[in-house]
């Protein structure tokens, strides 16, 4: 017998037949101890009766996917006779939402990273079964143009590579935000938060900027006068950068 999780009312009508009569004819039902289910027996205005099973708290597919009684028919007789068994498979109902293993994940890309490099790989995973497990990622409307540009989700693997040149000089950080989705009738989603910070690569050289204070130098000018100041500049960063500016000096 198949049901699915949220049913809380009647779920199977059993009536037995017995071919005695008198004390050998059928007494009543019994049905094994368990959990969620009970027995209503009933009886007809002819005297037979008849078995209702009925779910009394609800079932969680996750937790318990079958479950097995013994439903007992009892007659008169000596022995007792007839005994069956009931398995009861659990339908799955989309009840469980797809769920990362972090709600904000940090990552380190350096500059100029070639297109097609693997970032991260998400993995959200669902505790339904069939389509309502199986999970299609995409961006958020909270994920900028400028960063989908820069990067590529794929809806089916989760997989998150470099879409378009990384420049540290131009964004030194990104913010991606993901939503797995499951693929329900009506689906169940969860959402996580992606940060990529971006590694300055040495890609830029120094810079010098000349500032002459004196077009001419005389002969007797003092030792030490200042003739010029030399302005060196450097785009990237850390130790990538020009340490000092130099004077220049008699």
């Amino acid at each position: 017998l198949f049901i699915s999780e949220p049913i809380s009312k009647i779920v199977l009508r059993l009536s037995a037949q017995d071919l005695d009569v008198g004390d050998n004819s059928l007494r009543s039902y019994l049905l094994s101890v368990n959990e969620h289910f009970v027995l209503d027996v009933q009886t007809r205005s002819d005297g037979s009766k008849f078995a209702e099973l009925i779910l009394e708290s609800p079932l969680d597919r996750e937790q318990q996917k079958t479950h097995l009684m013994v439903l007992t028919a009892v007659d008169g007789g000596s022995p007792e006779r007839s005994g069956t068994a009931i398995i009861i498979q659990v339908l799955d109902t989309n009840d469980n939402a797809p769920q990362f293993d972090r709600q904000v994940y940090s990552v380190d890309l350096i500059e100029n990273a070639p297109i097609g490099t693997l970032i991260m790989q998400l993995d959200a995973t669902d505790l339904d079964e069939g389509v309502n497990a199986e999970v299609i990622y995409s961006f958020t409307l909270y994920t900028s143009e400028k960063t989908q540009e820069k990067f590529s989700l794929d809806p089916s693997s989760g997989e998150i590579r470099v879409k378009d040149m990384i420049d540290f000089e131009e964004v030194k950080s990104f913010e991606m935000y993901v939503e797995a989705k499951d693929k329900a009738v009506n689906p169940l989603s969860g959402q996580c938060k992606i940060l990529v910070f971006i590694t300055d690569l040495n890609d830029n050289h120094p810079e010098i900027t000349i500032k002459s204070f004196q077009s001419s130098i005389k002969e007797n000018d003092p030792v030490g006068t200042m003739i010029a100041v030399i302005s060196v500049s450097d785009r990237d960063s850390g130790d990538n950068v020009s340490g000092h500016l130099p004077i220049l000096k008699l």
